[in-house]
C-alpha cells in the first residue's frame, strides 16, 4: 500500500476515495471501503483520505489514545483491497477552514473522481459540513456517494467502541468491529514472579498510543505472526503494561513481538495476602479460560 503524508501523488488522480478518521476500521468503516472498492473495479485506484492526529484528540486537546494506530489501520486497509492511504496534517488551522476551503484543498492535492462518506461524516469550521453538503459543494469537482452507518443495536461508531472497551466489554466492542481487539509489542524481559509461581509469562509493552481495554484478567489470543500457532492465554493488563501466560507454550519470545486478541473480561484485578492465594487465582483463571 502507497502511504502518502499531506502530498501530491499522481496515484490518486482519478481515484475512489474514502474520507473519515476511521479509527478503529470497524464495521462502518469497512463499508464505506468496500463501496470504494466495487466502484473502483479494476480501473481506478481505491483510497482511503485521513487525517493525523485524529480531530478528536486535536479539538479537544486530550492525549491521543487510538483504536488503530497507523501502521495498523493502514494494514487493515490494504486487506480491505485499498491501495492508498492519504494522511492530511490535521491541525487548528485546518480545522478552521471553511467546507469550500476544504473541499478546494482536497481537488487540489488529491483530486478524486469520486469521494465516499459516511453520512456521520463532518468536516470544517466548527464541523458545519456534513456528508450531504461535501455532495453538494463537490458536484463540479468530483461526485460523492453517501454510506449510511451500520445499525448493531444502535450506529457503530469508534466513540462506542472506545467506550465498550473502557468499560471492559471486549465481547462487543469485538462485535462491532468485526473482529478481535488486537494489541501489539515488543516481549520486554519481566520480575519473573509468573515462573516463580508455576506460571510463567510474558510482558509485553504495547505502543504508546494504543488504548488498552479496561484493567484486569482478560482470556486472550497470543501469536507472533498470522499464520503461526496461537496459544490461549490469561492476560493481566494494566495501565502500560500486559502480562500474559501462553497456556501450553514453552519457548523464549524475548525481543520478538507479538499479537494479542482481547477475548473476554474475566474478572478485575485483586490485591493477594500472599503468593500462595495469587497462584490459586491464576489457576482458576486459566481454568475458566480452558477448561
Amino acid at each position: 500500500m502507497l502511504v502518502l503524508y499531506d502530498r501530491a501523488d499522481p496515484v490518486t488522480r482519478d481515484s475512489v476515495c474514502g474520507i473519515g478518521g476511521f479509527d478503529g476500521v470497524h464495521r462502518g468503516h469497512q463499508a464505506i471501503a468496500g463501496q470504494v472498492r466495487q466502484i473502483a473495479g479494476t480501473r481506478q485506484k481505491a483510497g482511503i483520505i485521513t487525517f493525523r492526529p485524529l480531530p478528536l484528540f486535536v479539538l479537544k486537546r486530550i492525549p491521543a489514545f487510538y483504536l488503530t494506530p497507523e501502521r495498523e489501520k493502514e494494514e487493515l486497509f490494504e486487506q480491505l483491497g485499498i491501495d492508498f492511504i492519504f494522511y492530511f496534517e490535521f491541525s487548528e488551522t485546518l480545522a478552521r477552514q471553511s467546507p469550500p476551503e476544504f473541499i478546494a484543498m482536497v481537488e487540489e492535492k488529491i483530486g478524486p473522481s469520486v469521494i465516499v462518506a459516511g453520512d456521520n461524516f463532518h468536516f470544517g469550521s466548527r464541523r458545519k459540513g456534513t456528508a450531504q453538503i461535501l455532495q453538494h459543494l463537490g458536484m463540479s469537482r468530483f461526485d460523492v456517494r453517501i454510506v449510511p452507518g451500520v445499525v448493531d443495536e444502535s450506529i457503530i461508531s469508534s466513540t462506542r467502541v472506545r467506550e465498550l472497551l473502557m468499560l471492559g466489554n471486549v465481547r462487543t466492542a469485538n462485535r462491532l468491529l468485526g473482529r478481535a481487539y488486537v494489541v501489539s509489542g515488543r516481549v520486554s524481559r519481566g520480575k519473573g514472579t509468573g515462573t516463580k509461581l508455576g506460571f510463567p509469562t510474558i510482558n509485553v509493552i504495547p505502543p504508546p498510543d494504543k488504548l488498552l481495554p479496561l484493567e484486569g484478567v482478560y482470556k486472550a489470543e497470543v501469536f507472533v505472526d498470522y499464520g503461526d500457532p496461537e496459544y490461549l492465554g490469561a492476560l493481566f493488563c494494566r495501565h502500560d503494561l500486559i502480562e500474559v501466560h501462553m497456556i501450553g507454550f514453552s519457548g523464549d519470545l524475548y525481543g520478538k513481538n507479538v499479537n494479542i486478541r482481547f477475548i473476554e473480561r474475566i474478572r478485575a484485578i485483586e490485591h493477594f495476602a500472599d503468593d500462595r492465594a495469587l497462584a490459586m487465582a491464576i489457576a482458576s483463571d486459566i481454568k475458566k479460560i480452558n477448561p
